[in-house]
């Protein structure tokens, strides 16, 4: 199994989401960690879905728009502009659904 970390400032995340789902298959795990806020895992879907799950959740399916825009409303919210955001991606074998 592989993994890659990257680290990204807040106002980037989308654009890193949309970077992870372009280059990953059906399957594939990104988990983000932003500051006060719940783990969330987004697994890869097809015809540019993904499943998202909070930590201590169930989970839904969201078209991509859908979570880029969830994630810009948890951003705006919590939004500090030096605050870095962890995201890391796995093969899909790690699952964390």
């Amino acid at each position: 199994m592989t993994e890659h970390r990257v680290l990204h400032t807040a106002a980037r995340v989308t654009q890193t989401v949309d970077t992870w789902h372009a280059t990953t298959t059906d399957g594939d795990t990104a988990m983000i960690a932003l500051p006060k806020t719940p783990t969330i895992w987004l697994v890869h879907q097809p015809h540019e879905h993904v499943y998202w799950r909070t930590a201590g959740r169930r989970g839904l399916t969201l078209s991509l728009a859908d979570a880029r825009q969830r994630l810009a409303m948890i951003q705006g919210h919590r939004h500090c502009p030096d605050t870095a955001v962890g995201v890391l991606h796995a093969a899909a074998g790690a699952g964390h659904r």
